[in-house]
């Protein structure tokens, strides 16, 4: 039976069973799965609203981001599911487009093929490969010289990011129950008597047994030396966002074949250590960019993305400024989007910088210090698409 979610108070002290900070989707789905398991659950957000990745990403939920076997598919799946499964007691700002990856090169068009027989044997995502001519009859909107084949995607998911996460919070706060808290920064933690005592901005004190810190790409505030010494990089990306386009003109999320470096799916295809080798414009390899394309509800189009990476140590003394933005990145992003797409319009209305945490070596950064402490970050540019599956698996494995 579940226990009642209200906070009981001891000597000027919140006591509680689980803490989470953060109230992006890991630290808000860490939170759901612990209240839903009968945990008595405090959720605490340092701004009024949550402003990192959660609600800066491009609004793409892929299956394809993660290899077609393993844990990391295991977890998209489940997010997929725990996304409609929601949808289905409340309205959510997700639509089931699906996603369109195009190859331009023979060596991209290889690396679709091999996936789609990959995906068939396996019994993983989804996926169609479609040839040159079914292409360019589908999709008028893209360059018709250009295309080569494309792979589709068809249960990928589309999301306005920042209207999610608010109906994710309402349902999360009523339903898991979880108490939440926004505008409490944490500024330390103490372990204390087989818990932790928590330390807010605003004089509050909380205790729980377990504490998860999910704080995302923040990591100036709370256990900044273990978060330098842990080999994370802070990636900057940059996107655009057109001004409304008359019409519907993208029925998928679309992904060039640019996209087939970075994303693991790929990676168990023969031909992508070739692709990897094919020559790219200097912009687009110095700066990671790989084009993606998202219409919105409104009708502008979402364009992006480049990755630049800082170490966390030194951050501040070294490198690109986090908070700046390179006009040069953004001119790269769009000469790659007129390559592909023909837009209508192609006036910018917003610009716009997006910041997440990545481990060179893993999938996504856990450390438990004084058995009471969970941090949980560094999940890279896959949070939304693997986040709500991976909390659901950790909180298992971690709450008895």
């Amino acid at each position: 039976m579940r226990r009642k979610s209200a906070l009981r108070t001891q000597s000027g002290v919140e006591e509680t069973d689980v803490i989470v900070i953060g109230a992006g989707i890991l630290g808000l789905f860490h939170a759901y799965f612990a209240a839903r398991r009968g945990y008595r659950t405090l959720l605490l957000e340092r701004d009024s609203f949550p402003d990192g990745a959660s609600a800066r990403n491009f609004g793409m939920i892929l299956q394809s981001i993660v290899p077609p076997e393993g844990e990391w598919a295991t977890y998209a799946q489940a997010s997929r599911q725990i996304y409609l499964a929601i949808q289905r007691e409340r309205p959510l700002a997700l639509r089931p487009c699906g996603s369109l990856y195009v190859a331009t090169t023979e060596l991209e068009q290889q690396v679709l093929m091999e996936y789609a027989a990959i995906a068939a044997k396996s019994g993983g995502a989804e996926a169609h490969y479609l040839e040159q001519e079914e292409v360019r009859l589908r999709y008028p909107f893209l360059q018709r010289e250009r295309v080569r084949a494309a792979l589709l995607f068809p249960l990928d998911l589309a999301a306005e990011p920042r209207l999610l996460l608010r109906q994710l919070l309402a349902y999360v706060e009523k339903q898991g129950p979880v108490t939440y808290y926004p505008r409490r920064p944490v500024v330390a933690l103490e372990p204390s008597r087989q818990g932790c005592l928590v330390y807010v901005a605003t004089g509050e004190r909380f205790y729980a047994r377990h504490v998860f810190v999910c704080s995302g790409a923040e990591y100036r505030l709370l256990l900044p030396e273990q978060l330098a010494r842990s080999g994370l990089r802070l990636c900057k990306l940059q996107m655009l966002q057109t001004v409304i386009q008359p019409g519907v003109l993208l029925p998928h999320l679309l992904l060039s074949g640019l996209s087939l470096r970075r994303y693991a799916g790929f990676l168990s295809c023969p031909t992508r250590p070739l692709l990897m080798q094919e020559p790219l414009e200097p912009d687009l390899q110095h700066y990671g960019i790989h084009l993606l394309c998202r219409q919105t509800e409104e009708g502008s189009v979402v364009l992006g993305d480049s990755h630049e990476y800082l170490l966390l140590e030194g951050a501040d003394q070294e490198g690109p400024r986090p908070e700046e933005s390179r006009w040069s990145i953004n001119e790269a992003i769009l000469r790659c989007a007129r390559s592909m797409l023909s837009l209508p319009r192609w006036e910018i209305e917003r610009l716009w910088n997006g910041y997440y945490l990545q481990h060179p070596e893993r999938e996504i950064y856990v450390e438990t210090l004084d058995g009471a402490i969970h941090i949980v970050t560094g999940i890279g540019g896959k949070g939304m698409s693997t986040g709500p599956g991976f909390a659901q698996a950790h909180i298992a494995a971690t709450l008895p």
